[in-house]
């Protein structure tokens, strides 16, 4: 009962885009001013940077949030200790955090970037960072990693379910390493390491999530935005802190050995497995069912005179299927 008020006390605060009367709260709720209080210091926990002004009421800031990212993960309770470097404009959250590495920073060091002129994706690509979105890179410092794409995998997942359980958006994951909403792109993911042998020195894990930045013409009908989907902006904290949440539990869980879990819960997000697709690799290009995906996190392709076994490559869903859940939001 107390998570629905909470989500109806959110939605009321965003779609005023202004301050809202503890009284009107209350009114629309039917419950007492008291419960409103309780409701908003719950809000203000899970990352919502709300102002409460007296006589006046409650008001989400919506645009400059992220200037508050260090004090939002604070207050998390998480073995990695997480730590925010904030900046207006940077070339790429990832080339900050490899200077940071570099000099010596610790675990858990979050580079936020509110624009960046030189993001890039897998394979080099250009991956547009405007003013709006949520751009940021974590750097870590497992003392072994068997298998990146593993952590890749946990990465989508934990975008996927952060906008699940803070906006109801039914959000599923695209192999390698993309998080779908219906058939659009939001959020992709860039994992980088700098190892020598056997030993890995850090990794960087980079996240773009388009929440209430505008999107490029050639992206729109491929790509879509937090906003897009619930017609109203959304806050970015609250979402940084819930996907650095799901980050530390499977980080935590992949580096004590137990990668099964990520494979199994990617597997029940997948909008990828039992699809007809297209992927293209450095050397080839391969089309075939989508069957499963291995241990290890590689692509298991039928492409009707075998499997494939495709570790590295992008895909292109060539046709949608009729299981596949709409999204649902607000």
């Amino acid at each position: 009962m107390s998570k629905e008020l909470r989500k109806r006390v959110l939605e009321a605060l965003l779609k005023s885009q202004g301050f809202v009367s503890g009284a009107e709260l209350a009114r629309l709720l039917s419950v007492s001013r008291a419960t409103v209080s309780r409701l908003v210091s719950e809000l203000t926990e899970m990352g919502f940077v709300v102002e409460a002004r007296p006589g006046v009421g409650y008001r989400v800031e919506v645009h400059n949030d992220l200037r508050y990212a260090e004090r939002v993960l604070a207050t998390m309770r998480t073995r990695v200790r997480f730590s925010a470097h904030y900046l207006e404009k940077c070339s790429s959250s990832q080339d900050v955090a490899e200077a940071l590495a570099l000099q010596g920073a610790s675990e858990g060091v979050v580079v936020v970037c509110e624009e960046m002129w030189g993001g890039r994706g897998r394979m080099g690509r250009k991956w547009s960072a405007g003013k709006g979105g949520l751009w940021f890179t974590v750097l870590l410092r497992p003392p072994q990693l068997k298998n990146l794409h593993i952590l890749s995998l946990a990465a989508g997942l934990s975008v996927a379910k952060a906008l699940k359980a803070l906006f109801s958006v039914e959000a599923r994951v695209k192999w390698p390493n993309d998080v779908l909403i219906g058939e659009k792109k939001v959020c992709g993911v860039l994992v980088e390491a700098r190892a020598e042998a056997d030993k890995i020195h850090h990794l960087l894990l980079g996240v773009g999530i388009n929440i209430n930045n505008e999107l490029p013409e050639e992206l729109r009908e491929t790509a879509t935005s937090l906003r897009d989907v619930l017609g109203f902006n959304a806050p970015r904290a609250p979402l940084l802190r819930e996907t650095l949440l799901n980050i530390d539990s499977y980080y935590n869980t992949i580096t004590s050995g137990d990668v099964d879990k990520v494979v199994k819960e990617w597997r029940e997000l997948s909008s990828t497995i039992g699809r007809a697709v297209r992927v293209l690799t450095i050397d080839r290009v391969l089309e075939g069912v989508a069957v499963d995906i291995d241990g290890d996190g590689s692509l298991l392709l039928d492409t009707g005179n075998g499997i494939e076994r495709v570790v590295v490559g992008d895909v292109i869903h060539l046709r949608a299927l009729a299981r596949e859940p709409q999204s649902k939001a607000w």
